[in-house]
């Protein structure tokens, strides 16, 4: 055991690769504050009767959450 250990210990340690499932939830985590800010800024567009920055963040939202739709059925091919 102490043998094992010796030699694991001259050995260079190899870099740690990311898990798909962790590279996901990152993914996600980021596109949900996505939207939150997105929400806000269409929030204040509507508060402020800017009817572009309302619309823009709308139309933004929406091409997200349809990308978000696309990828998920590609992940559920895999």
């Amino acid at each position: 055991m102490a043998e094992q250990r010796a030699s694991e210990a001259g050995r260079p340690s190899r870099p740690r690769r990311v898990r798909p499932a962790t590279a996901v939830g990152i993914y996600v985590l980021v596109l949900i504050v996505l939207q939150i800010f997105l929400l806000s800024v269409a929030l204040d567009g509507f508060h402020s009767y800017d009817a572009g920055l309302a619309w823009g963040a709308a139309v933004t939202s929406t091409v997200l959450w349809a990308s978000v739709m696309v990828l998920e059925r590609l992940l559920g091919r895999l």
